[in-house]
This record gives C-alpha cells, sequence and structure tokens, in this order.
C-alpha cells in the first residue's frame, strides 16, 4: 500500500515538470508503432519517386528525322522555316524587284497600232520609223474630221503577282519633236491661209496637237494618263512658213501618284499592264464662207522610259512557328515541382524597327502563352539566352496531358520588305522536376527496420529538444521572417501599378502615375479610369457607411478601413482620409504589408497636405514636389523607376578591385553592363528577374550595396 502512494506521489511531482509533456509525446509515438505492427498485413506503403528530365527531343536540332515541326499562319509567301547548320530557322522571305522599259526609240517589232475608242479616225499618216511613233496630218474643213488620234501599245508581264509586292520607287520619262505650218490657228493669229486673204472670222481654243503616255490593264478597264505635252505656242503666226518644238520632255505625274496608278492597275490585273503612247489632234475651221487648210508636218514621240522598283509585303498578323509535342507526365498522384524553360536565340541582321516596331516572339506551352514577349527589334545578332538560369513556366505545365511548346515569330504590321531576314534559335531546353506516389506492400522485416529506425529519432529529437526548442528555433524563426519580410517587400513592389491621389469631395485627381505595362495597348483605360473612379469611390463608400459613421477621427483610423475592388483585369486598394484618397492599382490581390505601407503613407500625405486639401481651389501644382518623396519613402517605387551607370564594361576588373566587389556584385554590374548594350537605362526589377531566383535576397543587398558607392545611380538624378 505504501508502495503504490510513493508511485502515485513520484508520477504527480513528474507531471507538474515539462519532463511530463515530453514523456506523453514518447508514448504516443511509441503506441503509434505498436499500432502499425498490428495492420501491416492490410496498410499499403506509397513509394515516393522523384524525377528530373529534359522534356525536349533533338533539343540541339542535330536530328535528321526531328520531331519538330513547323506551323505558318497567314500568307505562306511571306516566311518559311527550315533546320540548317544545327539551329531551327526562321525566314522573313523579303525580296526587290525592278522593272525597266527604255524605248529610245520605239521599235516597230515592240509596238503594235491600235485604235483610240475615243477618237477612232487615224491621221493621214502614222507610223514608226527609226526617229519613234510618227505622225502627220493636213486638214481640209471639207472632210471635216477635226480630232484624229493615232495609239501604239505595248503589253508587259511581270515575273511576279504584284497584288503581294509594294511599288516603293517610279519614274517616267518622254521626249517629243514638232513641226507645225503657221497655218495651223493659234491664239494671236489673224490670218487662216497662205493667200493672206481669209481672216479668221471664228475662233474658239484653236489648232492643237497633244502628246500622252497611258498606263492600263490589257482589257482597258482602268486607264490612267502618266505623261503628257501640249504645246500652247506650236504654229503661232500667220502663214506661210513654219514653226518647230525642239526635243522637249513630256511633263509626267509626281511620283507618288505614278506609284498609286501602277499599283491600281496591277492589283487589278495581278502582273501585266499596257502602256500606250498617243498622239491626238485637234482641228477647228475658221473660215465661214471658203476652205480652211491646216497642217502639221511632224510629231514624233522619240523616246519613253519607265523604270519602277517594287518590295515583297509581308501580311500583318503572319505568324511562324517551331513546335513539338511531348509526352504526358501521366498519374494519379503527382506534384509538378519545377518547370525551367531556355533556349538561344539571335537575328542574322538588325530588325527593321521603323518598319515593324511591335513584331516580338511568343512562347506558347500547351496552347498557353507565357508571360515573356520579346520584341523582335531587340534581338541581338550574336547568340542570346530567354533568360538567365531559364524562364520558370511551372504554372504552365499540365499534368496527364501532352506537353507541347511553340516558339512562334509574330508579324504584328504590315510592311514592304526588300531582303530576307533570318531568326534563329537553338538548345531548346525545358527541364520539369515532379514527384510521383505509387503504393508498394511493405514486408515485415522492412517494418521491424523502419520501427527501430523511428525509436532512435525519437530519442534523438528528445535529446535535442531543449537546444531546439530555446536556441535555434527562435533564431531560425528571425531569420525566415526578415526573410519573407523582404522577399514580400519586392512582391509588393511588383505588385503596385498605379497610384492616383483624388481630392475627395470634388473628384479631382491630384496625381496620378502608371508604373507598368499594365495598360499596354490600353491607353484609354488609366485616363478613363481615373475619371471614373470618383463614382466606384461612392458606391464602395455606401456600403460602408456605418463603419464611416463610428469613425470620429483620425486616430480611429487603421489599415483595416482600406477597400479593395477586384475589377477582373487589375485590382484597386482604395483609402480615404478625410479630404484625401488614395487609390494603388494592383496586378493581383494585396497583402496586409502593402495595406499598412497604404495606411501610412496616406496618413503622412494627408498631414502634410490637409490645409490645401480643406481649402482646394483646383489647382495641383504643388502636390507632385510633396509627394514624390513620400511615395518613395514609404513604398521604394524607385526599385521600378530608371538606372544607369557611368563606368565602362571594359574597366570591370578595376571596378571590381577598387571597390572590393563581391562574386554576385560583379555579377550583376555585368547584367547591367548586358541591359545597356541595347537600352539606355535599366530597372532594378529588370536584374532581380534575369539573375537566378534562388538567390534573390542577396542580389537584393548587393543592388542596395551597389546603389550605396553610387556605381548605379537614378537616371533623372
Amino acid at each position: 500500500m505504501d508502495y503504490m502512494q510513493n508511485l502515485r506521489g513520484y508520477f504527480f511531482n513528474f507531471q507538474s515538470t515539462g519532463k511530463y509533456k515530453t514523456l506523453k509525446m514518447y508514448f504516443a509515438i511509441s503506441i503509434i508503432i505498436l499500432f502499425s505492427f498490428n495492420l501491416q498485413s492490410n496498410v499499403q506503403a506509397l513509394k515516393e519517386t522523384h524525377y528530373k528530365k529534359h522534356w525536349i527531343n533533338d533539343s540541339e536540332f542535330t536530328n535528321s528525322t526531328s520531331p519538330w515541326f513547323p506551323v505558318i499562319n497567314g500568307d505562306i509567301s511571306d516566311v518559311s522555316a527550315k533546320i540548317s547548320s544545327e539551329q531551327a530557322n526562321y525566314e522573313i522571305l523579303g525580296e526587290k524587284g525592278l522593272f525597266s522599259l527604255i524605248a529610245d526609240p520605239p521599235l516597230d517589232s515592240n509596238w503594235t497600232a491600235v485604235s483610240n475608242t475615243e477618237y477612232p479616225t487615224l491621221p493621214e499618216n502614222a507610223y514608226i520609223t527609226s526617229d519613234g511613233c510618227r505622225v502627220s496630218h493636213e486638214y481640209d474643213d471639207q472632210t471635216a474630221v477635226q480630232n484624229p488620234s493615232a495609239h501604239w501599245d505595248r503589253n508587259f508581264t511581270l515575273p511576279v503577282n504584284l497584288t503581294d509586292y509594294i511599288i516603293t520607287s517610279a519614274s517616267i520619262d518622254s521626249i517629243v519633236y514638232a513641226d507645225a505650218s503657221l497655218n495651223i490657228d493659234r491664239a494671236g493669229d489673224t490670218e487662216a491661209r497662205n493667200d493672206h486673204v481669209d481672216s479668221m472670222d471664228t475662233y474658239d481654243i484653236g489648232d492643237y496637237v497633244r502628246f500622252y503616255i497611258l498606263i492600263s490593264d490589257l482589257e482597258k478597264e482602268i486607264v490612267y494618263e502618266v505623261a503628257h505635252l501640249q504645246p500652247e505656242d506650236l504654229g503661232s503666226g500667220d502663214p506661210p512658213g513654219t514653226d518647230i518644238l525642239p526635243d522637249t520632255n513630256m511633263i509626267t505625274v509626281p511620283e507618288e501618284v505614278l506609284i498609286f496608278y501602277l499599283t491600281s492597275v496591277l492589283n487589278t490585273d495581278k502582273s501585266n499592264f499596257t502602256l500606250t503612247l498617243g498622239i491626238r489632234l485637234h482641228f477647228e475651221d475658221n473660215i465661214a464662207d471658203n476652205w480652211d487648210y491646216d497642217k502639221f508636218n511632224e510629231l514624233i514621240i522619240k523616246s519613253v522610259n519607265l523604270t519602277f522598283t517594287y518590295e515583297k509585303k509581308i501580311d500583318q498578323a503572319t505568324i511562324i512557328s517551331w513546335n513539338q509535342i511531348g509526352d504526358a507526365i501521366s498519374g494519379s498522384k503527382i506534384e509538378i515541382k519545377n518547370a525551367t524553360l531556355n533556349f538561344k536565340y539571335k537575328i542574322d541582321q538588325m530588325w527593321p524597327l521603323s518598319l515593324s516596331f511591335n513584331s516580338e516572339m511568343r512562347i506558347l506551352i500547351n496552347n498557353y502563352e507565357i508571360d515573356r514577349f520579346i520584341k523582335l527589334s531587340s534581338f541581338s545578332t550574336e547568340f542570346q539566352e530567354l533568360k538567365v538560369g531559364g524562364f520558370d513556366v511551372t504554372s504552365n505545365i499540365l499534368k496527364n496531358t501532352n506537353i507541347s511548346l511553340s516558339i512562334q515569330i509574330f508579324i504584328a504590321d504590315e510592311f514592304a520588305l526588300n531582303h530576307p531576314i533570318i531568326i534563329s534559335i537553338d538548345d531548346v531546353y525545358l527541364e520539369i522536376s515532379y514527384v510521383a506516389w505509387s503504393e508498394t506492400p511493405p514486408s515485415t522485416n522492412n517494418l521491424i527496420w523502419i520501427a527501430f529506425i523511428i525509436s532512435l529519432i525519437v530519442i534523438a529529437l528528445l535529446a535535442s529538444l531543449s537546444l531546439r526548442s530555446y536556441i535555434f528555433q527562435p533564431r531560425k524563426r528571425r531569420k525566415l521572417s526578415h526573410l519573407r519580410l523582404r522577399t514580400q517587400k519586392f512582391k509588393d513592389i511588383n505588385n503596385i501599378q498605379g497610384i492616383i491621389l483624388i481630392h475627395h469631395p470634388s473628384g479631382l485627381p491630384i496625381f496620378s502615375h502608371s508604373y507598368s505595362t499594365l495598360m499596354k495597348g490600353k491607353k484609354t483605360i488609366f485616363s478613363g479610369f481615373i475619371q471614373a473612379l470618383s463614382i466606384i469611390g461612392e458606391e464602395f463608400s455606401k456600403e460602408n457607411q456605418t463603419i464611416s459613421k463610428d469613425i470620429k477621427s483620425i486616430d480611429k483610423l487603421d489599415y483595416h478601413n482600406t477597400t479593395e475592388l477586384d475589377l477582373k483585369k487589375f485590382q484597386c486598394l482604395i483609402l480615404d482620409i478625410e479630404e484625401l484618397r488614395t487609390v494603388l492599382i494592383l496586378k493581383s490581390k494585396s497583402s496586409k504589408r502593402l495595406k499598412r505601407i497604404m495606411f501610412n503613407f496616406s496618413l503622412a500625405l494627408y498631414l502634410n497636405v490637409s490645409e490645401d486639401l480643406k481649402n482646394f481651389d483646383n489647382d495641383i501644382s504643388s502636390f507632385p514636389e510633396r509627394i514624390i518623396p513620400l511615395l518613395d519613402e514609404y513604398f521604394e517605387l524607385h526599385y521600378k523607376e530608371n538606372f544607369i551607370t557611368e563606368l565602362y564594361e571594359k574597366d570591370i576588373q578595376r571596378i571590381k578591385k577598387d571597390f572590393k566587389l563581391s562574386k554576385i556584385q560583379v555579377q550583376i554590374m555585368n547584367t547591367v553592363f548586358l541591359i545597356l548594350r541595347e537600352k539606355l537605362s535599366f530597372r532594378l526589377l529588370n536584374i532581380i528577374e534575369k539573375l537566378d531566383e534562388r538567390n534573390e535576397n542577396s542580389v537584393i543587398d548587393a543592388i542596395e550595396s551597389l546603389i550605396e558607392k553610387k556605381l548605379i545611380i537614378p537616371y533623372n538624378q
């Protein structure tokens, strides 16, 4: 009896110490182990298998039966795709052509005399000689043919269909000669005949000749005059005698008009057109009661030259892609851990920025575009990586679905290209890590070993419990908390797409700024959103009237008074403090940290500008200089602004030595120099994106130290 009482007393004392909790933990684990032995015949163990595989076959384009295949959407004459020299090529098929007609003089064998349907009567003489196309005619008013004309046609066929080309330059010139008797009647003449008897009783526009050149389709449904000459004073003076027009150039239409006429005709008749050389005469009866004789002795078209160049038209929205469909990651118990895509790309010459600024490379995995668009204008003539260390595409990988990859070149604008451009990719790697679980029946021997090992682990855990509880865990918690806070800061900075500050009573914005490409292609959304914000704000204010009535002073406000609106394309975080309304435009849901910072910023700003807001007179000119420093102080948005360096890449070794730079600091400076080869400035977030994400905390420390050393400085400092 005494023995049992002593045992109960000992156990009671043990319960009162922390060792009792440890004993309970050990006892519970022991029961679980014993229970596992009892169920060993019915329990299945889960076998965990880790995989890390390259999912792309023929990554280096060396296989003659490569699984890669091209797809072209749009005009197949604009682009082509080939694998050569162990790389996949996208060819933009620019081309230049030249048409040149030099008829000096026009030859009889090349030109055909045809009737002018409007003035079908031929002159007395119309033929081609060694001098060119020649006409002569004497008018006798007995015949009353007042408008004889002559036409010579020549048909041309181009080697290409010009509806798929753009004419970029054009010119035409022609030389004519004329010899006319003075008995033709022009302004200022008083005699109509050589006998000096008959004066002109009637006069309208007089006698004249018109030389001209026409361009048309073969059926002459579309006809344009591209050159002409109608001498105004040819034949002026009274007979007898002659008047000569020496070799003279026809008057031609401007180049842009000639290009339009050629384009119009060739779009109708594709590859064919007709050039017509014409001479038309006009005579008047100037004698009322007698005969009138008017004579053109020689009218000659001595030469005609037509030249134009054309370039291949690259159609808008043409897409050319290299594609591969790989295996699926199949199974019911699978977790995708990580997927990284990387490849090299280059261009054989600089992309014509002025012709097609918006053309870009796009990447699709399982037919979904990843958030990585690369302007063709930024391509280098040397191979460069998609991203140093690869681009994270984990969210794009689907289970139980064949994994497809498409690397596209997208032509965003229609333009003329006079030479081929080749874009190449190589070393395409998609590395996927995943875990698969499978059920396997455990053996008795395995269970015994498992139980033994677990027992050893329990003993070790009990032995280290105090050390872990009082030393290691607090230290680790502090380190993790600091890291999470640091990482969250950059998540919040990256999340902010714009900020708008509004005088609440009037609804007038006193400050606004956009920090991202969220509004890309939607220039009116940002300004329109500012105008609509007052209405949106009033709606959410009505819903929170009860809360507003309970808040008697600024002292009772905190970050919980912020309101977040989900507007599908983006989020809006809104906070009202008296007359000040603060709006953050975010691309995803806000964190508690961001709400607290927004509250602290709004409160600090309100205390700074409250008098101006209470007596607001619509003058916002003084606000930015007080707002911008507070924005940087609270949100650290300088990480989204542009930076430069005044150093030179060739001095990197000296810089490393003088400033005692670490390895990661040197890596950052090299990344800066790489960006500045193509751009005038860079953003700090660009550097963080390009470097290994696993070292993000170290990268941030290194960037801040480089700013302190003034090795990288703000662009507008």
